[in-house]
């Protein structure tokens, strides 16, 4: 047989769990639009009945209601668009720095100019060897020429230069992937740990959970990884997720260091920890020697995510990498140009009647291309003749036919057009990636965003459920007036 005051027991649980309902509702509300939130709910859960009526009856359940409760709040989430988005997330982040460090190229190649502003330079010094041709005695028409060679210089040297300073760039950039990586990896052994310290509590820690996907979100960006939920332990709420341990994967999705992989965070209850990668960078030689966790992941020659184009670019082991090939690519380029420059050169006479014995394109120790100071200080030193003739320009003209003879100007189109090539394909790419990773995110946000419409719907619904409950306590407290004070007073 039930208490007089069951009802209100009932109603007042009824109170309580509307009230936890429009908590969590304006909770999902105030969090509207903070990033990386999963909207909650409320599991609701009738409460056990009463059992059937003795003194020794076992607590089996009944047929009288006693009203509700709250079993748990979690996050509406799905894991396998998680999964999905983590994989399509390290797509898009190698086309993403694969992208900037190819347009990085391609404005040095170009800069301000269609056609590349090296064979501006040299169009310009070609020009300068025509007018040499038809007035090789003019003073000034040596100096302009002269002027034009140091300029056509200065723009390799400046490639050249450009090429190398990105290149120690992306070398920064890599050092700071490092440390962002290890940042990640110790936030999120570290979230598992003070998850496991709550969820030993019977508590469910959803913000905490929140802050752990944000952070393998932003670690998939860098490195491929899979993750794998562990499972929470046995005192544990059942809505608990526990900790997770998250593994470097291959293309195939195979986990990396063994058979079965080494988890780089260790989630399970109990063996927690994490590795730290360790990027090994030869400055001297100008590549990434080694990439590892620990002692048996290596990560050298990866293409997933950030830092594997932020590798691809610098180079590792034997490859040279992008900014690397291209200073090859110009500095063979130039050094053939002057070889064959120079050879006729030293066929010609200068002004004086010499042959002209000194190379006019010199280049140093360190690659920097120059004309040779001696033809700067006395232009008369230019071999424009063939002959000891002062009018003679012939041999300018064969100076000027080294820009066709040695190939130069296919062989830089060449270069450019590979380029472009190569920028097109990772734009492409790049596009691709970030349309099918919005696409998941916007299916996961479908699911695990607040939508002010629902909430707004939900909390009138549960605020009406309230107002039902607080009635029904008003409603029984009118009835228990009635037996109490009403009842029993007749004759007085």
């Amino acid at each position: 047989m039930t208490s007089t005051f069951h009802g209100l027991q009932t109603a007042y649980k009824g109170l309580m769990g509307q009230q936890s309902a429009l908590k969590t509702t304006g909770h999902n509300i105030a969090n509207a639009n903070t990033e990386g939130y999963t909207r909650q709910r409320v599991n609701f859960n009738a409460s056990q009945a009463y059992p059937a009526p003795g003194k020794n009856a076992p607590s089996i359940p009944g047929q009288i209601g006693t009203g509700v409760e709250v079993e748990s709040i979690s996050r509406v989430r799905e894991h396998f668009l998680d999964a999905q988005y983590r994989e399509e997330n390290a797509n898009a982040g190698y086309w993403e720095k694969k992208l900037s460090s190819l347009e990085r190229v391609e404005e040095i190649m170009n800069e301000q100019s269609e056609t590349g502003l090296l064979a501006e330079a040299m169009d310009e010094f070609w020009g300068s060897l025509h007018d040499l041709s038809a007035n090789p005695d003019d003073a000034s028409a040596r100096e302009i020429t002269a002027q034009r060679g140091a300029a056509l210089a200065d723009t390799y040297n400046h490639m050249a230069g450009s090429l190398e300073t990105n290149k120690r760039g992306v070398g920064d950039e890599i050092r700071t992937a490092e440390q962002t990586i290890n940042g990640l990896l110790t936030q999120i052994h570290g979230l598992n740990e003070e998850i496991a310290k709550v969820e030993a509590q019977r508590q469910i820690p959803n913000d905490l959970y929140d802050q752990r996907d944000r952070a393998v979100d932003e670690l998939s960006e860098y490195i491929n990884i899979e993750v794998e939920p562990e499972n929470p332990g046995a005192h544990t709420h059942p809505a608990a997720e526990g900790g997770i341990s998250v593994y470097v994967v291959d293309d195939d999705g195979n986990r990396l260091g063994g058979d079965d992989g080494i988890a780089i965070v260790q989630g399970e209850n109990g063996n927690q920890g994490h590795l730290e990668i360790d990027v090994d960078i030869n400055d001297a030689e100008g590549v990434v020697e080694s990439i590892n966790f620990g002692d048996e992941i290596d990560l050298l020659g990866d293409h997933h995510g950030k830092l594997g184009a932020l590798v691809d670019a610098f180079g590792y082991g034997e490859e040279e990498g992008l900014f690397k090939d291209k200073i090859t690519e110009l500095n063979d380029l130039m050094s053939g140009f002057a070889h064959d420059f120079n050879e006729v050169h030293s066929d010609g006479v200068d002004l004086n009647g010499e042959e002209g014995s000194d190379a006019f394109f010199e280049f140093d120790d360190d690659g920097v291309l120059s004309v040779n100071q001696n033809i700067m200080d006395d232009t008369d030193l230019i071999a424009a003749a063939q002959s000891g003739n002062a009018g003679d320009g012939s041999n300018a003209l064969e100076l000027a036919n080294v820009k066709e003879t040695s190939g130069f100007d296919s062989t830089y189109q060449s270069i450019i057009g590979e380029m472009a090539i190569e920028v097109d394909q990772a734009r492409r790419m790049n596009e691709t990636s970030d349309i099918r990773r919005d696409t998941i995110e916007m299916n996961r946000q479908s699911v695990s965003s607040v939508s002010l419409d629902e909430e707004m719907t939900n909390m009138i619904q549960f605020q009406h459920a309230y107002n039902a409950s607080s009635r029904m306590i008003t409603v029984i407290d009118e009835m228990l007036d009635q037996v109490i004070n009403q009842m029993g007073i007749v004759g007085r």
